[in-house]
């Protein structure tokens, strides 16, 4: 019969809880040489740096002033004596010099002559006063001036007044260009009619052009200008750039 396992391992069984103890004892120990050895700071170290003043600039003492220079006085002028006057040179008396009378003369009698009988002197001719040029009034205007110059008015106006489109597809397409625009007036300037004589291409151009013209305010014919008509047909052209 085998005997129990424990019975057969009964004496190293018996030094286990020795050999336990001193495994318990070698741990302490270390664990306590740890404690020991391990030291900690509580207080945390600070680690500044510091840079280095710049030294300090070297200040530069002045030279010390040069003394004043003595100024000397002025020397006096010394003018020169004026020279005595030349003495007058002496006088010789002259000789007393006789005065000679001239002889009387005899007169002479003269024959009186007659007077010659002069004309007196003919008077210098009057000059006759140069014509003066006479105003001549300014010839008037003819016709054909003053339509034209009511024409360039009436442009002038229309430009002055127009305004781009604005709307969605104007802002996208900014489109551009000429529109010709035809309107009939009256002698008074009152829009009679109104149309396009030559598209953009663009019906928002062509309709701000139609626009312009409906806003505008004419003035009537002036006297002499389209003589016998009541109504007349003008043309502009006007031009649409985007801003």
């Amino acid at each position: 019969m085998r005997a129990p396992f424990i019975f057969r391992f009964r004496e190293p069984l018996a030094g286990l809880p020795s050999l336990v103890v001193l495994l318990a004892l070698v741990l302490a120990g270390v664990q306590q040489t740890t404690r020991l050895m391990r030291h900690e700071d509580p207080k945390p170290v600070q680690i500044a740096l510091f840079e280095e003043a710049p030294p300090a600039p070297k200040v530069q003492t002045p030279p010390p002033p040069e003394p004043p220079k003595k100024v000397e006085p002025p020397k006096p002028v010394v003018k020169p004596a004026p020279a005595p006057p030349p003495k007058p040179a002496p006088k010789n008396d002259p000789a007393p010099i006789e005065q000679v009378r001239p002889a009387p003369e005899t007169p002479v009698m003269q024959t009186p002559q007659p007077a010659a009988h002069t004309a007196p002197p003919a008077p210098a001719p009057t000059p006759a006063p140069a014509p003066q040029p006479v105003a001549q009034p300014a010839p008037p205007p003819s016709t054909a001036d003053i339509e034209s110059q009511y024409v360039g008015k009436l442009r002038a106006h229309l430009n002055s007044i127009k305004r781009y489109p604005s709307g969605r597809e104007v802002s996208q397409l900014r489109p551009k260009g000429t529109v010709r625009v035809w309107f009939v007036l009256k002698r008074d300037g009152s829009v009679v009619d109104v149309g396009i004589d030559a598209s953009s291409n663009s019906m928002p151009l062509d309709d701000a052009a139609r626009k312009t013209i409906n806003r505008a305010t004419f003035a009537g014919f002036p006297d002499g200008a389209f003589n016998g008509e009541a109504t007349h047909r003008f043309t502009a052209d006007l031009e649409f750039i985007p801003a």
